[in-house]
């Protein structure tokens, strides 16, 4: 064969590959190509859509998508449903016709397509815009005509209808905040009671003010919980009265920061409470948004800032410990977590000992507040720390020989715990440090004489 000929072949081979390389390998698969079959809309995909327009009895409204969040823009700006949008698009990405006719083989008045109640546009990040038209209902079955600008008309199902016929209330969020409790970083609440700060670090909450001391956890995380799931019941548009409504001043305000330095604080304002037909509801305020809340919302709110003192003396979790200190009685024995296994120094220690004295340690309530610091040693110290935590406590001879009293570092004034309960973790400091006890060796079973079964 000529050279000549061989170059040419090889370049036609070359162009194949080519061809197939960036040509054929985007184009879709069979199983693609199955699954798109019958969708008015082959191509859409719901992940790249960052502007929808809905028009229906209920009016226009357009709603736009950045940082992956939906928002609605008109006829107001306000937090858009995720879920209602969310609904809409997979509708649009699933919606088949069940039988497809020309424009002009079908009257448009009889399917309602001369005038079409519901009409949806949708526009992608490239700029692509996809667009559907629905009639009325069809007298016999669950049907509408649908119209996507093809000149063809299709009858879909008429589940779709349901997901474009909401009103504003069913396009704006009722949500009052997107909140997870480790994304907090501090809460401060002023009220007639006066203004509270707490702070959040791993699973620890302190109050910061008006003293320092550490917080009621449980309580914390209700508040959260509260504003995490409050519904708002009712918008309040149009120039509301705030000074009618409790708003302006507020009775409490609650300020959120989170652990993200580039996420805004949340403020809201709570008001006057009123009766309604599922339960009382307690006017809001959340920057230039105005509502109607579930007044369960503000249930953790109220009261003075000593209520919020934990009744825990210390605020750690067991299985978070990595380090135990107990010193008492001149003995001192230390135990450090390593790997999973408690070790004192190089050699393994007892953890069921441990655990014992950990629960006990966590069991401590405080019956007393604010009480003098004794004078004298101390009956005992504990420490111990973990990550992102450490505790110190000194344990001193109480007034009455049922009280102790505790110094907590970060912890305002002597704390009165029970004095039994104080003995038993302080205790034998170096049984900490014993190894584990070896189990005993089960007995063998007697041997049985010969033929005896």
């Amino acid at each position: 064969m000529k050279t000549g000929r061989l170059i040419a072949l090889a370049l036609v081979v070359v162009g194949l590959g080519a061809y197939i390389g960036l040509v054929e390998r985007h184009q879709p698969t069979t199983d693609q190509l199955e699954a798109r079959a019958g969708k008015l809309f082959p191509t859409f995909d719901q992940a790249k859509v960052n502007k929808v327009v809905v028009t229906n009895s209920h009016g226009r409204f357009e709603l736009v998508k950045a940082g992956g969040v939906w928002s609605l823009k008109a006829p107001l700006a306000d937090q858009a449903n995720q879920g209602a949008v969310t609904s809409l698009l997979y509708s649009l990405t699933g919606l088949k016709a069940d039988r497809t006719f020309a424009a002009g083989d079908v009257k448009l008045a009889e399917y309602g397509l001369d005038k079409p109640p519901l009409a949806v546009t949708v526009e992608d990040e490239a700029g692509k815009s996809y667009s559907l038209r629905l009639g009325t209902q069809l007298p016999l079955g669950e049907e509408r005509a649908a119209e996507t600008g093809d000149g063809k008309v299709y009858l879909v199902s008429a589940y779709v209808a349901s997901d474009l016929d909401k009103d504003l209330s069913g396009w704006r969020s009722d949500e009052l905040a997107q909140l997870y409790s480790p994304d907090v970083a501090s809460l401060t609440i002023v009220s007639p009671d006066g203004r509270l700060a707490l702070a959040h670090a791993g699973s620890v909450w302190t109050i910061t003010a008006p003293v320092s001391d550490l917080a009621d956890r449980d309580r914390a995380e209700a508040l959260i919980g509260d504003v995490s799931g409050a519904r708002i019941k009712e918008f309040v548009d149009n120039a509301p009265d705030l000074k009618a409504l409790g708003l302006a001043p507020s009775r409490y305000s609650l300020t959120i920061v989170k652990r993200d330095a580039k996420a805004a604080p949340i403020t809201l304002a709570f008001g006057n409470e009123r009766d309604a037909k599922d339960g009382k509801q307690v006017a809001c305020e959340r920057g230039d948004r105005v509502f109607w809340l579930e007044a369960k919302t503000i249930s953790h709110l109220g009261g003075p800032w000593q209520g919020w003192r934990s009744k825990k003396l210390l605020g750690f979790d067991s299985w978070g410990v990595d380090s135990l200190t107990i010193e008492s009685g001149g003995a001192k024995a230390a135990v450090q977590r390593v790997k999973g296994l408690w070790k004192a120094g190089a050699a393994d220690a007892d953890a069921d000992a441990v655990s014992r004295r950990l629960t006990a340690l966590g069991d401590l309530e405080v019956e007393a507040f604010d009480l003098p610091q004794p004078a004298g040693a101390p009956l005992g110290r504990v420490k111990l720390s973990g990550a992102g935590f450490s505790d110190d406590a000194a344990f001193y001879a109480g007034p009455t020989p049922a009280e102790d009293v505790a110094i907590v570092a970060g912890r305002t004034g002597g704390l009165g715990v029970n004095a039994a309960k104080v003995a038993a973790v302080l205790a034998d400091p170096a049984a900490l440090t014993k190894p584990q006890p070896t189990p005993a060796p089960s007995p063998s079973p007697a041997a049985k004489p010969p033929g005896k079964k």
